[in-house]
């Protein structure tokens, strides 16, 4: 159990795919530190705010949106973003294509 001021930590990052493309699901789940109090997954096209489903665990769930034609076929960085409630934040990144 972590202390609520204590620096969020990222521990473990699962996506279904980093290729994604319009109408299809695109699903995630973080494990972070116990004081973690919101996590977003953001690209420069789009932010999902992360589900808080257990201590330390957040999940999303969502239908890619269709892209206007020049983002497509792209490489972006995806960066995953863990917040505690001060709002110290720790990121990671990776690489995700849109097709």
């Amino acid at each position: 159990m972590a202390v609520p001021d204590a620096p969020p930590r990222i521990v473990r990052i699962w996506f279904s795919t980093l290729t994604i493309r319009p109408g299809m699901w695109f699903d995630g789940a973080i494990v972070v530190s116990t004081n973690v109090a919101s996590v977003e997954v953001r690209t420069a096209a789009f932010s999902i705010n992360s589900t808080h489903v257990a201590p330390g665990v957040y999940r999303f769930h969502t239908r890619v949106l269709e892209l206007p034609p020049l983002s497509r076929r792209h490489w972006y960085e995806l960066y995953i973003i863990a917040r505690n409630t001060p709002g110290i934040q720790e990121v990671e990144e990776a690489p995700l294509r849109v097709e």
